[in-house]
């Protein structure tokens, strides 16, 4: 009898996880369309471009690109930060810019690794954001939807290692506390 309980225990458990799997699996879908849509889509369904982002038809595409190149790290961060203690409405901008860029790769950091053991290693998890950053950012140059700023770049990034390491933290205490059940 204590042996058709371990079984049925055991396959309990393994549904739980192949549920649990299921909804990691469509959480991290339903993340990478909100990503999608807030840095895409939601200008280009809405039709709603800032003055800076706007295609400007008697400019030359070309030209265009490189007006919406800004490649000088920190410039961008600097320039928000220095607002951020002024009482101004540029003040919620700047918070807005630099949270938001902090906040959008967080959750890329806590679904890789959870959903694929090799994306645990650190350099393969950074490889990975680094080149889905890049395809962001590059997407948002060449259909003139925003910009390519480095900054951007750089917070999304810390946001996403911020998550990883958060995600690794809880890795470690779900070890030493599933080794000392055993």
């Amino acid at each position: 009898m204590t042996r058709t309980r371990t079984v049925s225990a055991k396959s309990a458990y393994y549904a739980i996880v192949y549920l649990v799997d299921i909804f990691l699996v469509a959480a991290f879908f339903f993340y990478l369309f909100c990503v999608l849509y807030l840095v895409l889509g939601e200008r280009w369904i809405m039709g709603e471009q800032s003055h800076f982002h706007h295609p400007q038809p008697d400019i030359p595409y070309w030209t265009q690109i490189k007006m919406h190149i800004q490649a000088k790290p920190f410039r961008t961060i600097l320039g928000y930060a220095r607002r951020l203690p002024v009482s101004n409405p540029l003040r919620r901008i700047a918070f807005v810019n630099l949270v938001g860029n902090l906040a959008l790769f967080f959750p890329m950091g806590v679904f890789l690794p959870c959903l694929w053991k090799k994306q645990r290693n650190f350099f393969i998890f950074s490889l990975t954001c680094i080149l889905q950053i890049a395809f962001v950012e590059i997407s948002q140059l060449f259909t003139l939807l925003g910009s390519f700023d480095i900054d951007d770049f750089i917070l999304n990034y810390v946001g996403a290692v911020g998550g990883f390491l958060c995600i690794q933290i809880i890795f470690w205490i779900w070890g030493h506390i599933h080794a000392r059940k055993i």
